[in-house]
């Protein structure tokens, strides 16, 4: 079970902070227990199991952590991408 999102944009503050604070809203709403943090692209730590970031930036991160889940949105504001992954944890919770 995943208890570490990492969100991952290009500077690690603004973008993937919002993003970040986003979906950690909709999973304490949905009762998962799952830590989110944002980073920069470079700074992904090596205990990440699921990452998030913009789909200009997914090839970075699969260079580096070519073992992690990434998941790709194309906004950090709104994505639905948050809605499909909230329920696919709830359902493997």
């Amino acid at each position: 079970m995943i208890k570490k999102i990492v969100f991952a944009c290009d500077a690690g503050m603004g973008s993937s902070a919002m993003g970040a604070t986003t979906l950690s809203k909709k999973l304490k709403a949905a009762g998962l227990d799952i830590k989110v943090v944002h980073t920069a692209i470079e700074d992904i730590p090596s205990d990440a199991q699921l990452i998030v970031t913009h789909t200009s930036l997914a090839n970075r991160a699969r260079k580096e952590h070519p073992s992690v889940e990434i998941v790709t949105i194309n906004s950090f504001v709104g994505a639905p991408e948050y809605d499909q992954l909230v329920t696919r944890l709830t359902e493997e919770k």
